[in-house]
């Protein structure tokens, strides 16, 4: 078991907000001009002119797949061949296309979040696709558009941007609880949680009748955001943040309980401790995204039975919540025809046969409703109990804010969890902290 040294861990955690929030594009108010546009004028120019350049971050098995994919729309048409190159984590590619923006230079496209779409677009770099989406030649005929889940086209339609969308949803995923069976049967527990109340319950059973911690947390701003929904809550209103609400808190609170009960353990940031010390049967619980799925699977594949994912627990399992994340698609304004070919690879990766491929492979949820009937996916679903979990948990998910400063205010949040779980700060102090830097944050924009 990998428990890390208090201070090593917030550095740690330090080192990763800077890293995220560091080198923020060029701030530019202006609209953008439409399909081949350019904001307020702004000219960016192709790194590669001879191609359009798809900035990514997968790796292993889903970067061959993608490479694959990518192949295999080139060959299906002439123009532009569409190039993947491999950036590293998100944090990576962040800086690197803001610094790209600051020189004026930039992929056809790239993997975003929405927060980090959000910058882009506030800088003129990102072009609106709204045009492309609706386009009756190359965008989506009306029925196939009302078949992407609502939650997934919401995200990337931003408020503080004319409602436009700066980008499009590519690979969706929520917020899951992966649950180790064989230790929880030593600690005489059948089922797992399906409420908070249950949760610290069972972790605490686990403690007292195996001497091993119940939980490996990874700290991260969507989880926290994941449980505050799943606690009655929002993370804003529309018009302020709400990490001092009655949910931000309890959500704290129960991180500070598990901390000072020795319930949980703090991961070294940035590492997959938590899948390990649970495929060796040193926690019950870890919580990320369904996307690990896959890599569970690996590693628990000698006892494929002895574990599942489940709806994270809720204050009230009638009126289910988790969090929607993932990362979208952002095309950047360079020239109309690495635009258009970048849009025509959105299109045919988000394509319903396409994107069930992408999900069985990948472990990233279907983002087409049609995909409940897919053959391939009603043969996954068979093959073992909990392949479909995500799938059903995906209409109970709620999308994070996608206004422009969240980037900084998800470092801000990771160091507030972070904080209690090394029993620096209680629960209540930490969540009425991260309201107050992080108001400051976004009001400094």
């Amino acid at each position: 078991m990998r428990k890390q040294l208090v201070t090593a861990a917030i550095l740690t955690i330090a080192a990763f907000g800077l890293a995220g929030c560091g080198d923020q594009p060029v701030s530019n108010s202006g609209a953008d001009a439409g399909v081949g546009g350019n904001a307020s004028g702004r000219v960016f120019a192709p790194i590669d002119p001879n191609a359009v350049v798809f900035w990514d971050r997968q790796t292993m098995e889903t970067a061959d797949l993608m490479t694959q994919i990518a192949g295999e729309f080139n060959a299906g048409r002439q123009g532009l061949p569409l190039k993947v190159e491999y950036l590293g984590e998100y944090n990576d590619l962040y800086r690197k296309v803001s610094l790209s923006i600051q020189a004026r230079e930039l992929p056809g496209m790239a993997v975003s979040y929405e927060s980090m779409t959000a910058e882009y677009a506030a800088s003129g770099a990102a072009i609106a696709l709204d045009d492309y989406v609706h386009d009756p030649e190359i965008g989506f005929a009306k029925e196939e558009f009302e078949d992407f889940f609502p939650s997934v086209i919401e995200t990337n339609t931003f408020a503080q941007l004319g409602n436009k969308m700066y980008s499009f949803p590519l690979c969706k995923s929520v917020l899951m609880m992966y649950f180790n069976k064989a230790v929880l049967a030593k600690a005489g527990i059948t089922e797992p949680p399906k409420t908070w109340d249950e949760f610290l319950d069972q972790c605490r059973q686990i403690k007292a009748k195996t001497g091993k911690h119940a939980y490996a947390i990874s700290v991260d701003c969507s989880t926290v955001d994941g449980w505050i929904f799943s606690m009655g809550g929002q993370v804003t209103d529309g018009t302020r943040l709400l990490y001092d609400s009655p949910a931000a808190i309890k959500t704290f609170e129960l991180l500070e309980t598990l901390a000072k009960e020795g319930l949980a353990y703090q991961i070294q940031p940035g590492s997959y401790f938590d899948r390990e010390d649970f495929a060796h049967d040193e926690v019950a619980f870890f919580f990320r995204s369904s996307s690990h799925k896959p890599y569970t699977q690996m590693l628990m594949a000698a006892r494929p039975n002895d574990w599942g994912m489940a709806m994270i627990p809720q204050a009230d399992p009638a009126n289910p919540k988790t969090v929607l994340y993932g990362p979208n698609i952002c095309i950047f304004k360079t020239t109309e025809e690495q635009q258009k070919v970048a849009w025509g690879f959105v299109k045919y990766f988000t394509s319903r046969d396409v994107g069930v491929r992408w999900a069985l492979a990948s472990g990233y949820v279907p983002i087409r409703k049609s995909a409940a009937n897919h053959p391939d996916i009603l043969k996954h679903w068979e093959q073992w109990p909990y392949n479909r979990a995500a799938f059903d948990c995906l209409q109970y998910a709620k999308a994070e804010p996608n206004l422009a400063g969240w980037q900084e205010v998800r470092a801000l949040v990771e160091r507030a969890e972070s904080a209690v779980l090394s029993k620096m700060k209680s629960g209540k102090q930490a969540a009425q902290d991260l309201q107050a830097q992080a108001t400051s944050a976004l009001a400094s924009r």
